[in-house]
């Protein structure tokens, strides 16, 4: 009888202990689950950076048949894991932002400016998206995101003269419109050919905005025959007649295009124009596209410095140098109307 009790004992306080094995086993096995599903719920949540990098040899002419291998990636030094590549034409998210202000009546200049932009609709791949923002002193959404490059031509063709000049608001607007975009890859094309007087935000915003977004700015200073040569003489600022400072434009768009890993041209003919829109568009078509998970920050706005090395050969490189951790706002930044005013002035 005691022997029985004793065994009874021994077996129960195994049953036990395996029942505490067990229930610890368990819950490890759900802490390692708790813990992958974080670690897949933070990756998910986390945008890829798509960036795209312009490869040129010693003579400036384009590097393609390269692969992924020749490709490097810094995010503030330090190397990431290049998640996607290619070196095919990709459709894009194309935002056009046309300067309509009184001084593009000057030689015609705001037909030839919508040659242009429909010229650069007309060279993006099939299955792109648009959207069209004309501006002068006020800043019109004319036609939202669409994959119909025919709305787009049709909203540039409607465009007529206005009066001053609102780029940095554009350009804002521009950028709010681009974080709604379907595309990973992402372009604002800016054709303007004079200073902001008439902005509400100031240049500093625009430059940090433009720094920390994801997308490149191309730019075309679309000026006049004589003020051409004063703006490339002249420093960061230009003094007006009645004694006020405003941003040399040549500075601003050369800026805003650098700072985005894009380029800024300076046409002084129709014909330099249209040749600087089919350089842009064969930018467009041959750069190599590399993404990469961001690492994971601590600060959410922080600003990552890239940098972008090839391998194989004596490579010039064009790339971002940049992007910030934050995504961009989708909230508009066109000024609200003003008592019996519309939203923005209609054409």
């Amino acid at each position: 009888m005691l022997l029985i009790k004793v065994t009874s004992l021994f077996s129960a306080g195994i049953i036990q202990q395996r029942g505490m094995i067990s229930s610890a086993i368990n819950r490890t096995v759900v802490a390692l689950l708790l813990l992958l599903a974080a670690q897949e719920t933070l990756r998910v949540n986390v945008s890829l950076v798509t960036v795209g990098v312009q490869v040129t040899d010693w003579l400036g002419r384009d590097v393609r048949g390269l692969k992924v291998e020749n490709f490097s990636i810094f995010d503030n030094g330090v190397p990431q894991k290049i998640e996607s590549f290619s070196d095919e034409e990709q459709p894009i998210t194309l935002g056009i932002l046309l300067d309509r202000s009184d001084s593009m009546s000057y030689n015609a200049k705001l037909d030839r400016a919508k040659e242009a932009a429909v010229a650069l609709v007309r060279s993006a791949r099939d299955g792109s998206e648009y959207f069209y923002l004309p501006f002068d002193d006020h800043v019109k959404l004319q036609a939202d995101l669409t994959s119909d490059p025919h709305q787009i031509e049709t909203a540039i063709a409607g465009t007529t003269l206005g009066g001053g000049t609102a780029l940095y608001d554009a350009v804002l607007e521009g950028l709010s419109r681009s974080a709604t975009a379907h595309q990973p890859r992402q372009v604002l094309v800016i054709i303007s050919d004079g200073a902001d007087q008439h902005s509400i935000h100031p240049l500093a915003e625009v430059i940090r905005k433009v720094r920390d977004a994801k997308l490149q700015v191309y730019t075309i200073g679309y000026f006049g025959k004589d003020e051409e040569p004063f703006f490339r003489r002249s420093g960061q600022k230009l003094t007006l007649i009645d004694g006020r400072e405003v941003d040399n434009p040549r500075y601003v768009l050369r800026r805003l295009a650098t700072d985005s890993g894009a380029e800024a041209f300076f046409p002084r003919s129709d014909k330099e124009l249209a040749e600087a829109v089919r350089k842009i568009a064969h930018d467009l078509r041959t750069q190599y596209t590399l993404a990469f998970y961001p690492p994971v920050s601590v600060n959410d706005n922080e600003y990552h410095q890239l940098r972008v090395d090839v391998r194989g050969g004596r490579y010039g490189v064009r790339a971002r140098p940049g992007y910030s951790t934050s995504s961009n706002s989708s909230s508009s930044f066109l000024r609200p109307a003003q008592p019996g005013q519309s939203q923005s002035r209609s054409d």
